[in-house]
């Protein structure tokens, strides 16, 4: 797989993994050496420290250069027994559906990314394949294209655990519907949009401490962001300004920390400069629209998906719980214990 450089504001995050909750099986912190590398044992079956660092480091990401290192230390030992459970939890659901005769159909991960991939192109503008993705995603976590095919394996065999055991037949009635709008009515408000513009310049640039340096200058002496990015930015929308539309919900699709950079700015106010996907970011607010009230009918499809999965909940918990119960778990981290509830 040969590497190259991709547009700067490929900054989206899609490959979404499941965060379920489950009840923990008792199991009491056992010593082991920790250069053996084991957090835990499943019914047998290893996760080692390596799974459970990466997690973390994944989770925690988002904060890395915006909170204070000892500060993210902290998180980090407070995370360990949470994204522990996660794992163990997950590992009980893939040794599940082998029991259930569940198997991964031969391209289902290759298609996988390819319907990843076509999201990303369309919303980005720019045809991207699945090794610029594989680059990316290794650049961005530090896991290889086997780990993150064998996660995704996990999660399409997870899926359809889940959409077999937790099937729904139960039809929900028009009170049930009208009863939670009316008990609800905040709850249901059409997507929020924001229209930003964004400057990049790559990190690695030898001239990027100059570039900075000018477009700090630009902006102090009154010249408009616009102007500064047609000059000097290296993102493929930079003949543009750099100009973003989107709803909502589309940038929490794009990489961290950008989803949370525009969120925590006023319209007309340009952020401080942040690093993502290697290139410097600096990003101007420039207009955004809060979601509206729905009315009943607008609002009772999202009413009755709400109630399902209300449904789907209840028979989740059992089901997992079920899981637990029959599980033998070890945990090997010193002072940590998995103990939860459903």
């Amino acid at each position: 797989m040969s590497l190259k450089i991709l547009p700067a504001d490929f900054c989206r995050f899609i490959v979404v993994f499941l965060l379920l909750t489950f009840l923990s099986a008792p199991s009491g912190a056992q010593e082991l050496p920790l250069q053996n590398g084991f957090a835990a044992k499943v019914n047998g079956e290893v996760i080692t420290l390596a799974e459970l660092t990466q997690l973390i480091d994944r989770q925690l990401e988002p904060n890395i250069g915006r909170v204070p290192d000892s500060i993210i230390e902290l998180e980090r030992e407070k995370m360990k027994p949470v994204a522990l459970k996660e794992l163990i939890e997950r590992r009980l659901m893939v040794q599940q559906a082998g029991r259930e005769g569940i198997v991964l159909p031969e391209d289902a991960v290759d298609d996988h990314l390819k319907r990843t991939v076509d999201r990303l192109s369309r919303v980005e503008g720019t045809r991207f394949s699945i090794d610029d993705y594989l680059f990316l995603w290794r650049q961005q976590f530090g896991e290889s294209e086997d780990q993150l095919r064998k996660k995704i394996g996990e999660e399409i065999l997870i899926t359809e655990l889940r959409d077999r055991k937790l099937k729904i037949s139960t039809s929900i009635s028009p009170r049930e519907l009208r009863t939670y709008y009316r008990d609800n009515v905040d709850e249901f408000t059409q997507d929020g949009s924001v229209s930003f513009r964004q400057l990049l310049v790559p990190i690695n640039d030898q001239d990027s401490p100059k570039i900075i340096k000018q477009v700090d200058e630009g902006i102090a002496s009154g010249e408009s962001l616009t102007d500064l990015i047609t000059k000097y930015s290296n993102g493929p929308r930079a003949a543009d300004g750099g100009l973003y539309e989107m709803k909502d919900s589309q940038l929490d699709d794009r990489f961290p920390p950008v989803p949370e950079v525009v969120r925590g700015l006023s319209v007309g106010q340009i952020s401080d400069w942040f690093v993502c996907r290697g290139y410097s970011h600096k990003i101007l607010l420039e207009e955004k629209i809060p979601g509206g009230p729905l009315n009943f009918s607008e609002a009772q499809g999202q009413i009755r998906l709400i109630l399902r999965e209300k449904l789907i909940e209840k028979k989740r918990k059992k089901f997992e719980r079920d899981l637990w119960k029959k599980a033998k778990i070890e945990v090997f981290l010193p002072g940590v214990k998995i103990s939860g509830t459903i």
